[in-house]
């Protein structure tokens, strides 16, 4: 049916007016947190109210709640459902109470409002966030420019200035060109740093992010230079594929570290869009540029990173992409070639704090890299693989259980963070869990009161893309 995904689609939207921070009339505990923040480091306070609560907790990471814009944004431009009177913009302009505020007079992105996890004022973090979240902040800016161009020309002109303004920054000369590591960490939270050494200028990260950053802004300004710096991340980027035979070597798919780092990447936990948007950056690419001389090298690119997720996920029952790719023998999972794979995310810091995180986030970008690489390469294999990452995400899983609330059935119990403050996060229609974790072996284990089944916008936002996309590209397909 052509609205297939139109209920699932309502009850995704639904996620967000209920976690609305700040004075709104549909946040779960409004009104709440009308004196964020202070700053970490000098205690001035700053106007930051508004925005959402990204989890199961009341944290505003600048790193995952963005992920939301490009959610909602693709929904009204892909769906445009009839239900919407004015409820999707009015979502954007809420997130963008918060992001448009956490940019700074430098043009460049302050870094998370989250601790201490009170009902009452919080601290500001001033420094750069991780390169992703900065580049992610501008292709969500930019699409719900897109969306928002007739609907709302004030706003929309306003996001494609934050869009530019970030930009300017990230591409100058003050813009650090090192990996994260910010002098001031929240509490608790030592090992975040180290969940984002590989995002640094030069990086197949950041050249990743960069690449789509910069055809988002070409799409939103009509200017061809934005295009040609697409055209040159696109170039550095494919530089640092391993390359060569998919099928003896499944490895050969994935990116090196940078040029001066030759481990592979390791995606996950807010980070797997930085070669995601690579990804669909290098396939969105090849069909703006097909004359270009570097787009044999794109698709042959897209080729390879398709090929590896389609004979990965036939290693098991349910069709599951996996998301995680390593250099180093021990503890990292499973023989691929010359590099070893996981399903299931686990980060170990040099402190021992062991992090981990279900992966529908990852999945759904995933998915969302096969649905381009069908519009360019033209396999139908590419997309009955996507939307078997989405089938996992709503119940065709080992356990039979949607981690999506509100949508299919045997849903887990949420994750209840009444240690860290009361009332803790409702039952929310629409919050989509990290999801199903795995064990040593990276086998799934059963679900349990933890971080399996925190709802969370990184994971949420990405399904809401993917669904919406995939029933246009379903129609589109049918249509040719």
């Amino acid at each position: 049916h052509k609205e297939i995904y139109d209920q699932p689609l309502r009850t995704l939207f639904n996620y967000y007016p209920t976690q609305r921070c700040g004075d709104s009339l549909t946040g779960w505990n409004a009104p709440c947190h009308l004196q964020d923040a202070r700053r970490a480091d000098t205690g001035q306070h700053m106007d930051l109210a508004g925005g959402w609560h990204q989890s199961c907790d009341l944290r505003k990471w600048i790193t995952g709640s963005p992920y939301g814009l490009l959610g909602l944004a693709q929904l009204g431009l892909l769906r445009d459902p009839r239900w919407d009177r004015g409820q999707i913009a009015d979502e954007l302009r809420w997130g963008n109470r918060f992001f448009h505020r956490m940019i700074r007079p430098d043009g460049g992105l302050m870094d998370h409002v989250v601790f201490p996890v009170t009902w009452g004022e919080r601290q500001v973090y001033t420094n750069d966030p991780p390169t992703c979240a900065s580049y992610m902040m501008i292709a969500g800016q930019l699409m719900a420019a897109r969306y928002l161009k007739v609907r709302d020309p004030e706003h929309s002109r306003a996001c494609l200035d934050a869009a530019l303004r970030i930009w300017a920054y990230m591409t100058g000369p003050d813009c650090p060109k090192t990996p994260y590591k910010p002098s001031v960490l929240p509490p608790g939270h030592g090992w975040l740093a180290g969940c984002f050494h590989a995002h640094y200028p030069g990086s197949a990260m950041e050249r990743g992010d960069a690449l789509y950053a910069a055809i988002r802004l070409s799409e939103a300004t009509g200017d061809a230079k934005y295009l040609d710096r697409a055209c040159e991340c696109a170039e550095d980027l494919v530089k640092l594929q391993v390359g060569g035979d998919i099928e003896t070597n499944p490895a050969a798919a994935c990116f090196r570290i940078g040029p001066d780092n030759s481990g592979l990447i390791a995606f996950g936990f807010f980070t797997t869009f930085g070669t995601v948007f690579g990804a669909m950056g290098l396939a969105e690419l090849a069909m703006l540029r097909p004359e270009h001389a570097g787009a044999p090298k794109w698709r042959q690119a897209v080729r390879l990173i398709a090929e590896q997720k389609c004979r990965m996920a036939e290693r098991n029952p349910w069709g599951l992409i996996p998301s995680y790719w390593h250099s180093d023998n021990p503890g990292a999972g499973r023989p691929g070639g010359s590099g070893r794979y996981r399903y299931f995310y686990r980060f170990r810091s040099s402190n021992g704090d062991e992090i981990r995180v279900g992966p529908n986030g990852d999945i759904a970008g995933s998915a969302l890299f096969l649905v381009r690489a069908h519009r360019l390469l033209g396999d139908p294999r590419y997309m009955a693989a996507a939307q078997r990452q989405a089938d996992w995400i709503l119940g065709c899983n080992p356990f039979d259980a949607s981690t999506v609330e509100g949508v299919g059935v045997n849903q887990p119990l949420r994750y209840m963070n009444g240690g860290e403050f009361f009332p803790p996060t409702p039952q929310i229609p629409g919050g989509v869990m990290t999801g199903i974790m795995g064990d040593e072996d990276d086998n799934p284990e059963p679900f349990g009161n933890n971080c399996s089944t925190e709802y969370d916008i990184p994971a949420g936002a990405p399904l809401m893309w993917l669904l919406s996309e995939m029933a246009s590209a379903e129609l589109n397909r049918t249509a040719s």
